[in-house]
């Protein structure tokens, strides 16, 4: 059996479930679990997201079949903001990853993010942090500490931010749209600038106040917006949906 985590389930046939899982040795991969959703099934109360499991499965494919599963530990404690957050990580591993394909030290980081999302009110560092992890797990990672020339940030240089570049002095172009632009839009849509010193600031993932967030959230939808593409995340409905609300 494999250390697992369940990252979404759906109903399958008359009494079983369709669920997604993230493991280390096999990635993401969906099982058909007979039964499951039967009163009296010892799988119905453990195959739910963010319960550490042992898995085993069987069968050739995609799709496999559930043969052994039992709760390794108990569910981790996610509440309010941090629920809808561990949502949205899982959602972005069904986005971003492709089915059985092991990705190293990606389920450990999963795993860490979930405990530190049961740990803590501010979510947001930690769910930064994670989306850079994944990028970097993909191969589609950018450098905290160095320019695009492999340089060191000057804490009072000027820098612009693009995905398939990371970081780069700004151009004069770039310089000249900002002085042109009102206080009350400091940033346009498509360039947006910072200092060294806010960039290895940032780069801590700690103790931001909420410029810094704010920024540190810009450049990370930035970077994943080539990947993810037009279609809505489901889970940042659902936690504006939360916000309404509450």
């Amino acid at each position: 059996m494999e250390p697992a985590f369940v990252l979404h389930r759906w109903p399958y046939q008359d009494s079983s479930l369709l669920v997604e899982l993230l493991s280390a040795q096999q990635g993401r991969f969906r099982v058909i679990a007979k039964g499951a959703k039967r009163p009296k099934s010892k799988w119905r109360s453990i195959l739910q997201p963010f319960t550490p499991l042992l898995v085993q499965a069987k069968g050739r494919g995609e799709l496999l079949t559930l043969s052994a599963a039992e709760a390794s530990d108990q569910a981790m404690n996610l509440q309010g903001h941090a629920l809808y957050s561990g949502f949205y990580v899982n959602e972005l591993i069904q986005r971003l990853t492709t089915p059985h394909q092991a990705i190293d030290e990606l389920f450990h980081d999963y795993h860490e993010t979930l405990n530190m999302l049961a740990q803590t009110s501010h979510v947001e560092p930690v769910l930064r942090r994670f989306e850079w992890q994944l990028l970097c797990h993909l191969g589609h990672g950018f450098d905290w500490h160095a320019d695009d020339q492999q340089q060191p940030f000057l804490a009072q240089q000027t820098y612009q931010f693009r995905p398939e570049r990371g970081f780069f002095i700004a151009t004069p172009n770039a310089l000249e749209n900002r002085a042109a632009e009102t206080p009350l839009n400091p940033y346009s849509a498509a360039e947006f600038l910072m200092t060294g010193a806010d960039i290895t600031r940032i780069a801590a993932f700690e103790q931001l106040d909420q410029r810094l967030l704010n920024l540190l959230k810009r450049i990370m939808r930035s970077a994943l917006q080539p990947y993810l593409g037009d279609k809505p995340l489901r889970s940042r409905q659902l936690f504006t949906q939360f916000k309404d609300k509450s």
